[in-house]
């Protein structure tokens, strides 16, 4: 058995595009609805801001497809996007160029995701324990690196653009998201990587039996993870004028939501990036109609909790019913 022996048709399964169909037929109706209840959400204002909001989760959301197609997710995304924001605060502070603290904070990010790929790909230590130990470790590190204060400094204009600017009267946030999902679209569905990831995810041993090294699988997969983890971080320290303690909180299910909701199975193996686009917009979405509605954050996270558990369970019987 040879690489190529691993089927195309496992790139784009039938369940990516009736996932991506429900998600999308669900983002229109959240918006009708959203609209019939306050018509400021039609407007371009909101449309702008909503955008805006939904980047920083779609480019988080880049990395946790990839990871989440092998059968494996990224717990490690709060503790992770607020240490390299930092770090690159830091060294700005400290008078280090711009675009030296940038690549020092991306590079910060991605060999934490690196490091994330150990337990997976040669400890056998299901991610979702391995990579929430790392963000313990990594909210640590933080505290004793900052002595738990953050860094107070001026930030450049490319930091800024990154997170709150415009270009033409779109957000520039928007323009980073583009990119980033082209690159998950090329990745997924048009190189050899795309590939081993759905075979990973749907059965790891035809791809051993193929002779292809799924450890490095596993570390291309959670290094992007990191990598977009650190680059939100930046976007957000940009919107947010100053990173912060705790700056990635908001983001640990959040995003995993929003690529289960665009129809990638959280059990691996089918989905990808098209539906994370919807499913980013419409966990923004329903994050602003909750507060419209006035429930409080404690609510927020019961429905999104609800709504992992439900998609859990469905992808779980889909799972079995396809052995």
């Amino acid at each position: 058995m040879n690489n190529t022996s691993i089927s195309r048709r496992s790139v784009i399964p039938p369940w990516l595009l009736q996932g991506v169909t429900i998600s999308y037929i669900l983002l229109i109706v959240l918006f009708a609805i959203a609209a019939m209840i306050n018509p400021h959400y039609a407007s371009w204002d909101n449309i702008r801001n909503l955008l805006q909001i939904g980047a920083f989760i779609g480019v988080i959301a880049v990395g946790q497809t990839l990871v989440i197609i092998t059968g494996q997710i990224d717990l490690s995304v709060p503790w992770n996007l607020t240490f390299s924001a930092i770090l690159m605060a830091t060294l700005i502070s400290h008078g280090t160029s711009t675009p030296v603290a940038i690549a020092a904070a991306l590079a910060s990010g991605t060999l934490v995701g690196m490091f994330n790929s150990i337990g997976t790909a040669i400890f056998r230590i299901h991610s979702l324990v391995w990579t929430l130990g790392v963000n313990a470790v990594m909210q640590g590190a933080t505290l004793v690196y900052t002595h738990a204060q953050p860094p107070k400094v001026d930030l450049p204009p490319i930091v800024r653009a990154l997170g709150a600017g415009d270009l033409w009267g779109i957000p520039v946030p928007l323009f980073v998201w583009i990119l980033a999902a082209i690159f998950a679209l090329i990745l997924l569905h048009c190189t050899r990587f795309g590939r081993y990831l759905y075979a990973i995810g749907n059965n790891e041993s035809v791809l051993f039996l193929s002779g292809t090294d799924s450890r490095k699988i596993y570390l291309g997969a959670f290094a992007i993870s990191g990598f977009c983890a650190a680059l939100a971080g930046i976007m957000l320290t940009g919107y947010s004028s100053q990173p912060y303690l705790g700056m990635g909180s908001d983001y640990l299910l959040i995003p995993v939501a929003a690529v289960i909701i665009g129809g990638t199975n959280i059990m691996g193996g089918s989905g990808g990036y098209i539906g994370s686009i919807s499913g980013a917009l419409i966990v923004v979405l329903l994050q602003s109609v909750l507060s419209t509605i006035q429930i409080q954050e404690a609510g927020k996270d019961i429905v999104f909790g609800t709504i992992i558990i439900l998609l859990l369970l469905l992808y779980g019987r889909q799972k079995l019913s396809s052995h």
